[in-house]
């Protein structure tokens, strides 16, 4: 099993739906996507600011957020699997994780600004069976290989609270746009992994 989070900005992407459909090509590899909530989220952050509403609360709606988009690839792709557990992905299907059931009330996930969907994606990893979690992300890592977690954090690429739900398991993979061209040159899912950028934590 493999996370692969797509952050929210791949909404205004054109080539979204080349994404998602390459994705499911490995579907048997049992990927779990997890999403951000890219202008919904926005939104959310948005009402947070001019209205009186506890942090927490606008965690919980930015994380409804990303399960807008959730429904939005299950239109572009029927057949992904979308589900709120995480005992019962499908390996002949692409799934989809929607988060707030669970994390709402998960005492030890800590309900900030602070804890993205990146968050999410680790956290969905640390406690899953999962080999590995992949970050795709919008800007381009092409000429680096290995990349420091404090320094993606430091450029608000990963989100601050990333490595408080990193465990033992240190599998993380980053990688931008170019994703798109790795699909489309292998069918090989262990070498598309091979060429992403390692996160070092």
């Amino acid at each position: 099993m493999w996370v692969v989070k797509i952050g929210g900005s791949w909404l205004k992407n054109p080539k979204l739906p080349s994404l998602i459909n390459f994705l499911q090509k490995f579907a048997n590899q049992k990927i779990v996507l997890v999403v951000g909530g890219g202008v919904f989220a926005e939104t959310v952050r948005n009402v947070y600011k001019s209205n009186k509403m506890t942090e927490q609360t606008g965690h919980i709606l930015a994380m409804k957020a990303t399960e807008i988009f959730a429904y939005y690839l299950k239109s572009i792709n029927p057949d992904i699997s979308i589900t709120n557990k995480i005992t019962n992905f499908i390996k002949k299907n692409l799934n989809l994780w929607l988060p707030t059931e669970k994390l709402s009330f998960e005492k030890k996930f800590e309900k900030n600004w602070e804890s993205t969907s990146d968050s999410i994606a680790t956290w969905l990893y640390s406690n899953t069976e999962s080999k590995g979690v992949v970050f795709i992300k919008s800007i381009s890592f092409t000429n680096e290989e290995k990349l420091k977690l404090k320094d993606l954090q430091k450029k608000k690429i990963l989100d601050l609270n990333v490595k408080n739900y990193v465990k033992r398991k240190k599998n993380l993979k980053i990688i931008g746009p170019e994703i798109i061209d790795l699909f489309e040159n292998s069918t090989d899912w262990e070498y598309i992994v091979s060429k992403l950028n390692k996160v070092i934590v």
